[in-house]
């Protein structure tokens, strides 16, 4: 739980180090030693991003007014959290939220075990934290090493640091601190100049690399491939910020600002915190996704605010903790599903936990869970969009005919059934399974058959193909200034290079281990479910 506020706080960890705040990094170090505390946070995001769904409508209105969190935390192994909302109006009008208390969630973790319930459950579901204790405390130590080996650093300096003087501070539980406030502000070009020389610092010195490999919290490309190709990442990126036109990028919408304000009292220790980030970019961006587009906007701007304030740090802190009674654990729903029907009839968690209760099993025998497209093809099974063959088999490697893709592509879009007469020239090859499914691809203009008046229903698909009909059934525009860096671009045809473009730009495909597209390949099985998942839920990692 401390780990939420200091991330908040890592990307201004070298601030710490300027001349004129000495106590901003005695602060920080304290800190680090934090075991219990109370805190109150709150997150709340304003913004212009136009968007037609109703759900997106309600949860950008409720960021707007604001998510707030109030911790209490024993030790690092127990503590309790609430999350809840400052207007839940507009959730709770939406039809979304399906009780009518309102909404707000409790968390308790006690050791190895986490309890979660929200006011829509009768009972608290019980998880078993199956982490190795001794691995956890391991990246624990990692994560302070990273911090004190950045506070030891003297080479670079924020500009913007002021002692705003000392001030009262009203705390949630009625006391009153006085407190020195530091003000830290950070422009887009320190910004970039900042995030630079960090990268440089620590691809430069072996405790931080290490600490970088050992922590799943920082993603950094090459992580996981040990030290060396760590380094080379880093420095890539170095170069790749270094080279950076802030004004060019200004220029086009670009636009990037940051105020830490920090309330540090006698003892060292921060009461109040307020961290306030405010961008804009390119509407003309969001709109190749189909976001945006059509609006006539500019520029989309943002406003992310958190303001957290902290009391009885290092003191005891006691609560409630959920009785047995009250607590239905993940282990006895598995053994157990009917159990689900006791957190409610309106329960989000016990419809949750009912999907999940009981021994998953493969959906296909020859799909096992290790698998990199296991997930997708399950779920895409459960939908009804791929099927396998008599033997219970999903057979992923084999080549996709374009019958089968396009009857494939028609469920995952979800198009409405068409009788459309068709007239090419090897009609008469197309599969009976299969005919209402081109029926429908071609009145909705996924297909248009090939110069020579054929569909060729029985011909292996290609990527190029899959994925230009594919963006043709999205409806995605097709107009951007995306550049392809696959090895082998130019074997793109070029009638697919626009649908490549928006696909690569919107996560919807990516290229293999030798970062190459492979156009004229053939798609299997397990290719067509990750690219028909990625464009119902989005982008999800497999490749």
């Amino acid at each position: 739980m401390k780990r939420f506020f200091l991330l908040a706080l890592c990307f201004l960890l070298l601030s710490a180090c300027t001349p004129n705040t000495p106590l901003f990094t005695e602060a920080l170090v304290k800190g680090m030693d934090t075991k219990s505390f109370e805190s109150k946070s709150t997150i709340t995001l304003d913004t212009n991003l136009p968007v037609e769904d109703e759900t997106a409508k309600t949860l950008l209105a409720t960021l707007k007014s604001g998510v707030t969190m109030q911790v209490e935390q024993k030790d690092q192994q127990n503590g309790h959290v609430t999350i809840s909302l400052q207007d839940p109006g507009p959730l709770m009008d939406s039809g979304v939220w399906p009780s009518e208390k309102e909404p707000a969630l409790d968390l308790y973790v006690e050791g190895d075990k986490t309890y979660v319930k929200s006011t829509a459950d009768n009972k608290f579901l019980g998880i078993t934290n199956d982490a190795d204790s001794q691995a956890a405390a391991q990246l624990g130590a990692s994560e302070k090493k990273l911090f004190e080996a950045f506070l030891k650093q003297q080479e670079f300096s924020l500009k913007d640091v002021q002692t705003v003087g000392e001030e009262t501070v009203q705390l949630p539980d009625g006391k009153v601190q006085t407190a020195t406030h530091v003000r830290i502000s950070v422009d887009f070009q320190e910004a970039v100049d900042f995030i630079a020389f960090a990268l440089d610092y620590a691809s430069k010195h072996p405790e931080l690399t290490k600490a970088f490999e050992n922590n799943p919290l920082i993603p950094v490309p090459g992580a996981e491939s040990g030290s060396d190709n760590l380094k080379d990442s880093l420095s890539e990126m170095v170069k790749e910020l270094k080279s950076a036109d802030v004004k060019k990028l200004q220029a086009e919408g670009w636009d990037f600002h940051i105020v830490l304000d920090a309330w540090i009292n006698a003892d060292k220790e921060f009461v109040q915190n307020q961290f306030t980030v405010t961008g804009s970019l390119p509407a003309s961006t969001l709109s190749e996704s189909g976001v945006a587009a059509g609006t006539g906007m500019k520029s989309v701007t943002f406003t992310l605010k958190l303001k957290d304030q902290m009391w009885n740090i290092n003191k005891d802190v006691t609560y409630s903790v959920p009785q047995a009674d009250q607590v239905i654990m993940a282990e006895e729903l598995e053994k157990n599903p009917e159990l689900a029907k006791e957190f409610g009839e309106e329960s989000l968690i016990g419809q949750f936990a009912s999907m999940g209760a009981g021994p998953e099993e493969p959906a296909f025998v020859d799909v096992p869970e290790t698998h990199w497209a296991y997930h997708q093809i399950g779920l895409l099974k459960d939908m009804g969009v791929v099927n396998g063959y008599a033997d219970g088999e999903f057979k992923p490697n084999r080549p996709v005919t374009r019958s089968e893709f396009i009857t494939m592509a028609v469920k995952a879009l979800g198009l409405e059934p068409s009788a459309k007469k068709l007239s090419f020239k090897d009609n008469n090859q197309i599969p009976a399974w299969s005919k209402e499914s081109w029926q429908t691809a071609v009145q909705s203009g996924l297909v248009k058959g090939y110069a020579d008046g054929t569909i060729r229903p029985d011909q292996k698909i290609s990527r190029a193909e899959m994925i230009t009909i594919l963006v043709r059934g999205l409806k995605m525009p097709t107009e951007n200034g995306y550049k392809l860096n696959y090895a082998d671009t130019k074997q793109i045809p070029a009638w697919a290079v626009p649908y490549v473009k928006t696909a690569s730009a919107n996560g919807l495909v990516k290229g293999d281990a030798s970062n190459r597209f492979a156009p004229q390949k053939n798609a299997s099985r397990a290719e067509v479910a990750t690219v028909l998942f990625n464009s119902i839920f989005g982008d999800m990692p497999t490749e």
